[in-house]
């Protein structure tokens, strides 16, 4: 890693790394939010005392994927932060939360209640906000459009291995005409 020096504004690319007429970036310096595992603050405060509203079930789910993120999820996520990369080998670790398909029944998917569903992802989000995106789009975009649009046929073929992430969703949502207007894309997927 470089670090948060000066530099003159024209100075070429750094042997450390750093962009052009920028100085290098230490990442924990200049963000110590992002810090390494060893240092994550630990949930302690329930400042809207939301544990009251939770089931038992769902405090266990908590605990499970609050445990699976701070030590299989933290300790990478610094890194890939740092370049800009999403870690696509920690997917399986992922999978190990059996979150995928959040509230869908059946197929492999947990069917969890919209809190519990609510609660595990925003403890994914307290390590990683992407890696928590990561899982929102793939289960609530992805795998709800099929569990609700989709035909019998299609629900037996793709759920099972996107409820295992051994198959990964996506959802196209953006176009250079039309934004974020879902109504109004006009690219289409062939298969080849």
């Amino acid at each position: 890693m470089g670090s948060l020096r000066g530099g003159s504004g024209g100075e070429g690319r750094n042997e450390d790394g750093g962009k052009v007429g920028l100085p290098a970036l230490e990442v924990a310096l200049a963000f110590p939010q992002a810090t390494p595992a060893s240092l994550f603050p630990p949930a302690v405060s329930d400042y809207y005392q939301l544990d009251d509203l939770l089931t038992g079930e769902e405090k266990a789910l908590r605990k499970k994927v609050r445990a699976i993120s701070e030590k299989e999820i933290a300790p990478i996520m610094t890194e890939y932060w740092e370049k800009a990369e999403f870690p696509f080998h920690a997917i399986p670790k992922l999978a190990t939360l059996g979150l995928a398909g959040s509230t869908t029944k059946g197929y492999g998917c947990p069917g969890l209640s919209l809190t519990a569903s609510a609660v595990s992802i925003a403890e994914v989000a307290r390590v990683d906000a992407s890696c928590s995106t990561f899982i929102l789009v793939h289960s609530s975009l992805a795998m709800s459009t099929i569990a609700l649009c989709g035909s019998e046929a299609q629900k037996q073929k793709y759920l099972p291995s996107l409820a295992q992430f051994k198959t990964v969703g996506c959802w196209a949502l953006t176009e250079p005409d039309y934004g974020s207007d879902a109504s109004s894309l006009k690219t289409s997927a062939t298969k080849v």
